[in-house]
């Protein structure tokens, strides 16, 4: 991967800008208390920090759940999922110049897309292991909830991001 491929330390501030956006507007669209987003815990990384395995080039992120525990000596404390969201520097820097859009307004769009999926999963609504037959549908529901989160919102930009979930997110 070319350094250009990746977030520099500007960006990286944008991105962590654009998640605390995100977080809010999807907290408030789905009323979710901070206690509850403690049950579904999540992480935003970028391109430099993901593994092999969790980087695409058919997507501008994409949510992965890992399972995870947590033990002192022989007692297990915690233990649950963790969502990763993992963003694709790569391919939101060339969307970011095809669209001629700005970057926080593509990233606020991708995360909040990837957030709604977080809520879906964490709460039980959608099951992470959905069948690929079914995964079009559920990213047109998601696609459909993103835009009503932005719509609200108001960034005039966002109608400028192709409404094909499929090639998006």
């Amino acid at each position: 991967m070319a350094r250009q491929d990746c977030f520099n330390p500007v960006q990286l501030k944008i991105v962590s800008g654009a998640g605390e956006h995100a977080a809010s507007l999807v907290s408030d669209y789905y009323r979710v208390a901070p206690r509850e987003w403690l049950q579904m815990p999540y992480e935003v990384r970028t391109l430099r920090s993901l593994d092999s395995s969790e980087v695409t080039d058919t997507a501008l992120a994409q949510t992965v759940c890992y399972a995870f525990r947590r033990e002192a000596g022989s007692v297990v404390v915690k233990e649950g999922d963790l969502f990763r969201i993992c963003l694709q520097d790569h391919r939101i820097l060339g969307a970011v110049r095809d669209l001629d859009l700005g970057l926080r307004s593509l990233l606020t769009y991708v995360l909040i897309h990837e957030l709604v999926h977080v809520v879906r999963f964490g709460q039980r609504l959608q099951s992470i292991d959905l069948p690929q037959e079914l995964r079009s549908q559920e990213e047109r529901k998601v696609e459909r909830t993103t835009r009503t989160i932005l719509a609200k919102a108001g960034d005039p930009n966002m109608d400028r991001i192709p409404s094909s979930a499929d090639s998006v997110c």
